[in-house]
């Protein structure tokens, strides 16, 4: 399997910056999953003594931007790696298609269908 990525990679350079970027919207994605459990259950936990409620407005806070954060950052990260994964499928398939334009019809009789796809 590995010999058969490298092939592909090697016919379709692969953007890095693209990559780059889904790959820290993943991660930010998972820092604000993080963020989002420690401070709500920071949260229940402190609610639990029943403190004065200005005194749990800072994390009340935390909790809504960790819970709208993280959709939208998981949303950003799909959207840029379907990006990325498209472009490079579509430069893939052109280039596959210049090479075996050539070839048809008259030397792909020897082929079945199944085993050109």
């Amino acid at each position: 399997m590995t010999g058969t990525l490298k092939a592909l990679l090697s016919l379709v350079p692969v953007p890095r910056g693209r990559l780059a970027g889904a790959a820290v919207l993943g991660a930010l994605t998972v820092l604000f999953g993080v963020g989002l459990m420690a401070t709500a259950g920071y949260l229940i936990s402190r609610a639990a003594e029943r403190p004065e409620i200005l005194s749990l407005m800072v994390v009340i806070v935390a909790v809504q931007f960790f819970g709208v954060g993280r959709p939208v950052l998981r949303y950003l990260e799909r959207l840029a790696s379907h990006d990325m994964t498209l472009r490079v499928l579509g430069r893939l398939r052109s280039c596959f298609y210049a090479r075996i334009e050539p070839l048809a019809p008259a030397q792909l009789d020897s082929y079945r269908t199944g085993d050109l796809l």
